[in-house]
């Protein structure tokens, strides 16, 4: 069998080899029949490692995985070849043996030309691990609290908040959720835990844009706009960080309005973490409660048209930006 792992979600990708390798390992306590090679910290011939390791004792004659690491991404051409032209020859026979498993995970999206990478789209059981987002991404969430521990669970607004303030870095998640189940318990992760235990990334969601948008800048934010998309951010994602920015700016021109303007009690009424608070002071009072309304309601309209087919996301978020 050849399986192919890929995908710019690297941390889901890679999890998906770990537990085949140590699957295999269970049934291999010696682990004679495991190899591994990674182009990006070997100096030696990966095809050479390929074609020794499936010789050995015969071609496919035990039980063997065969793991093959960043090859399309690390190795020279010459050497791609060469696996290419070995697997041409033995892909059937690799493909129908019960007991060998040939794994290739790459680090990212090689190539669309790559002669390998086209090989092994065709050739193999292959994934793409795209980065979540919307209710894929929540799910992913639910599911990974729940194989830590069966007992934890997370609060609907602790969900939008972990993932406003961390994205959708699934590497970075996992790492704030041991935090947050250690903290947290048999009982439900809480908002307030992740204000006390999670740091807002704010580089990583859409303030600056928003920020900009605030200060009637929109070449400014059309340009920070397009250059998320540019860097692969999900735009139903950007679309959700705007109606909950907006959501929260509304929140806050409401108690200014009111004449609270304490960055501490707004935090403290409105729940929100202080970095978001800080941040959005002066974008909520440059907009002003009424417009802010308008803003939202705007966004619920729109979020109903592309959710029904009637509006491209991408194409409704600049003309969105443009006419705010």
């Amino acid at each position: 069998m050849i399986i192919f792992f890929y995908g710019e979600d690297t941390f889901r990708s890679y999890e998906k080899v770990l537990e085949i390798k140590n699957k295999f390992s269970l049934n291999d306590k010696s682990r004679a029949g495991l190899s591994l090679f990674d182009a990006k910290d070997s100096k030696d011939s990966a095809y050479e490692k390929m074609k020794a390791t499936l010789s050995a004792s015969g071609l496919f004659s035990s039980k063997k995985l065969f793991i093959a690491k960043r090859i399309i991404i690390e190795s020279p051409t010459d050497e791609q070849a060469k696996i290419l032209k070995f697997l041409k020859e033995h892909a059937e026979k690799i493909k129908v043996d019960p007991d060998l498993v040939v794994l290739f995970w790459e680090e990212g999206i090689p190539r669309k030309n790559n002669a390998l990478f086209k090989f092994l789209l065709v050739q193999s059981r292959k994934q793409n691990f795209e980065k979540l987002s919307g209710t894929k991404l929540n799910q992913w969430i639910v599911d990974s609290i729940k194989i830590s521990s069966p007992e934890a669970s997370i609060a609907k607004d602790a969900l939008e908040k972990l993932i406003t303030f961390v994205g959708n870095d699934t590497a970075l998640l996992t790492q704030e959720l041991e935090k947050l189940i250690s903290f947290s318990g048999s009982s439900m992760i809480s908002a307030e835990a992740i204000d006390l235990l999670t740091k807002a990334d704010l580089d990583n969601n859409i303030f600056e844009t928003i920020e900009a948008l605030s200060a009637n800048r929109k070449k400014k934010a059309l340009e920070l706009f397009h250059r998320h998309l540019d860097n692969g951010d999900d735009p139903f994602y950007l679309f959700s960080m705007f109606v909950y920015q907006f959501r929260n700016l509304l929140r806050i021109a409401s108690l200014q309005e009111d004449g609270i303007f304490s960055e501490f009690e707004i935090a403290k009424i409105t729940k929100l973490h202080p970095f978001v608070v800080k941040k959005s002071y002066m974008q909520a009072k440059n907009f002003g409660e009424n417009k802010l309304t308008s803003i939202y309601k705007k966004l619920g309209t729109l979020d109903t048209k592309i959710k029904t087919g009637q509006a491209d996301i991408k194409l409704s978020l600049d003309k969105f930006i443009v006419e705010l």
